[in-house]
């Protein structure tokens, strides 16, 4: 059951994080599963009064264990999976962990090509504990291959705590005890054929218990052949959360016969989004059904196993194909 908390965000969860505090530790995150919506701004505003901030755009995603979904077995380090929707419909995913000693970063998944980008090791992104003062820094260079080209991603962190307030944000959302990171972000990727990259650079603002900055500015500047240009300066806050966002353990998907090898049958709830991934969670195939049963042509779909999921769901059915 979904509870909307506007004006006390994760009130439950702050509640035992009010005592003054100068650290920012390992957020005491529930099992289930989060929904966000951020407010985007062209403006940064400065310091821990962001009331007067308006949204020019409100950006919904799901923050979900990573356990739920169809990539569970590729990031199988990660705690949660940040679920944003792409201009096109598809959802695009973020792998994070969470433990007491970093805030790490694993890589992600994107939805308009399936294509993955697993870390070969985690991007620690923020110590724990981060105190005022501290000063972090990380760096990862693998090579990863998207659409049968090789490249080298060479992806670099630097933080820095800068100070500790109460952040007032639109709304009346307060946020006790926030600390306000100065950001550096690199990723560059380079291939034969090209190089090029995007900087992020701005102010975090990580309250207690929460998985994500309430709040944060930064300029996106990409680079390409040692050329730079700002695409997009501005920032972020929080609107609004659900708590308590389970995800569906048993939504209703049937797929027939396996081996298929010219059609498919595919019953769902009329309406639901489904997508078929192959064996190395690329996606297939993703449509959303018109009717409670649908007959789906799989004949140039390649043989081997596949995997159907309804999504925002934990539902996943294996179906062979054979031609």
């Amino acid at each position: 059951m979904k509870t909307t908390l506007r004006h006390a965000v994760f009130g439950a969860l702050l509640t035992s994080a009010l005592a003054a505090q100068a650290q920012l530790t390992q957020p005491n995150l529930p099992d289930y599963g989060f929904s966000f919506v951020y407010g985007v701004t062209n403006l940064q505003p400065e310091g821990f009064d962001w009331s007067a901030a308006s949204s020019i755009q409100n950006v919904n995603f799901d923050f979900v264990p990573a356990d739920s979904t169809a990539y569970a077995n590729q990031f199988s380090q990660a705690d949660f999976s940040q679920q944003t929707p792409g201009q096109t419909g598809e959802i695009n995913e973020a792998f994070f962990e969470y433990n007491p000693d970093y805030f790490g970063f694993w890589g992600g998944v994107d939805g308009a090509s399936g294509a993955q980008i697993l870390h070969p090791e985690v991007v620690e992104y923020l110590p724990y504990p981060m105190e005022v003062g501290h000063v972090h820094q990380d760096t990862l260079v693998f090579d990863f291959m998207v659409s049968g080209l090789a490249y080298v991603r060479d992806y670099s962190v630097d933080m820095e705590a800068v100070e500790v307030g109460t952040l007032t944000l639109p709304g009346g959302q307060v946020f006790e005890n926030t600390m306000r990171i100065q950001a550096h972000v690199a990723v560059f990727d380079s291939s034969v054929a090209s190089s090029g990259g995007i900087l992020t650079e701005g102010s975090q603002y990580w309250a207690p218990d929460m998985p994500l900055p309430v709040a944060q500015t930064y300029t996106y500047t990409q680079v390409i052949g040692g050329d730079s240009s700002v695409i997009f300066s501005g920032g972020e806050f929080l609107v609004d959360a659900a708590a308590g966002f389970d995800l569906p353990l048993a939504a209703s998907l049937e797929a027939f016969p396996s081996p298929a090898k010219h059609t498919l049958n595919v019953v769902a709830k009329a309406g639901s989004w489904v997508r078929v991934l192959n064996l190395q969670g690329q996606t297939v195939e993703r449509r959303q059904l018109s009717s409670d049963r649908e007959i789906w042509d799989v004949s140039t779909w390649p043989a081997g196993l596949h995997f159907l999921q309804v999504e925002g769901s934990r539902t996943t059915r294996r179906v062979l194909i054979t031609h």
